[in-house]
């Protein structure tokens, strides 16, 4: 089972996730959790749920409480965004770290948590005092310490099948969360259904809230997030020599006047403290100096204020009798080495 759009929402109700919980083998689901806070439900194009997170803060311990996804779902992505909109929220409420008790260790590992004694954290689990402790359940306690750094993916990896562009952008991750632990990644995705083309009503509009400065407006969600990122992924393939058109409706919502750049007399000034921004594409055929899509995305960051750009891309893939597997193996190379 594939699924085409995930829409992940926030939610003050335990109890609408409580029923994914139970299913996944979760113990505790009947009540509400002493000192939750909220949760994220991540659901398919048709609304059903595909996953969810329960997020609780005990005293000054901020403990991801649960976290699930459908049986049908799991392998798909759905717990790589659950996890990475959970993480920036904990960031967002201060958080210096983030404790949990893992069933599949492995996968939150990857992300930056490692093992630590349940002792270490006295109060907040109580896995030793269920009866399925050490037989039907042996969960790990791990913990992940926060910094302030956020990474920002903005996923166009549009193609149906498994993408070279994001094979690339996944490996750069890996060696950005090696470079930078702690650091928390968010991801935007650019992709048809999840960010809408501005037409006639949502430029007024726009134009409204922006004379309002009402910045808190769903509007403004994805030119909010592009703001708060320190580091910038852009993943996108290379198509009619820029990338696909998504990508550009991305690109209109987060171009927003007094929120992410501003007129001045002397011309615009960026508004966004990224340091550095990387883009990444895979090209069937060769690019050569028609790389028009890496000079678009240069414009409008140096528009936006980040001064730093950095490519990688892997060219000629489709091109009959082309060693596929050593130039993505080339490319690679070149990520893992920076």
């Amino acid at each position: 089972m594939n699924i085409r759009k995930l829409t992940i929402r926030k939610t003050g109700d335990y109890r609408e996730l409580a029923p994914l919980f139970a299913a996944a083998g979760l113990e505790n689901t009947e009540r509400v959790p002493e000192g939750f806070r909220f949760g994220f439900a991540a659901e398919d194009e048709n609304g059903a749920l595909a996953g969810g997170a329960a997020l609780v803060k005990a005293g000054n311990q901020y403990v991801l409480h649960d976290i699930a996804v459908t049986e049908a779902l799991r392998g798909k992505g759905v717990g790589r965004r659950l996890l990475c909109s959970v993480m920036a929220a904990f960031q967002d409420m201060g958080a210096e770290r983030v404790c949990l008790a893992a069933k599949a260790p492995a996968f939150f590992r990857n992300y930056g948590f490692s093992e630590i004694d349940a002792d270490e954290v006295p109060g907040l689990f109580h896995c030793r005092e269920c009866e399925s402790f050490g037989t039907k359940c042996t969960p790990e306690f791990m913990v992940m310490e926060l910094t302030k750094e956020r990474l920002l993916f903005v996923d166009s990896c549009v193609s149906t099948h498994r993408s070279r562009t994001r094979q690339l952008c996944d490996a750069w991750i890996r060696r950005f969360r090696k470079e930078h632990p702690g650091a928390v990644t968010d991801i935007a995705m650019a992709e048809p259904g999840v960010v809408q083309p501005m037409d006639r009503e949502s430029i007024l509009l726009r134009n409204e809230l922006i004379q309002q400065r009402d910045w808190e407006a769903p509007m403004f969600d994805l030119a909010r997030q592009f703001r708060r990122a320190d580091y910038i992924l852009v993943g996108a393939p290379y198509w009619d020599c820029s990338f696909p058109s998504v990508l550009k409706i991305y690109i209109e919502n987060i171009v927003v006047a007094d929120l992410t750049f501003r007129a001045t007399e002397q011309g615009y000034e960026g508004l966004c403290p990224c340091r550095e921004l990387t883009y990444i594409t895979t090209a069937g055929g060769p690019v050569g100096e028609m790389d028009l899509g890496y000079d678009y995305i240069r414009g409008v960051g140096r528009m936006l204020g980040i001064r730093n750009f950095r490519e990688y891309r892997a060219e000629g893939l489709d091109i009959r009798g082309a060693d596929v597997d050593g130039i993505m193996a080339e490319t690679l190379e070149k990520i893992n080495h920076g």
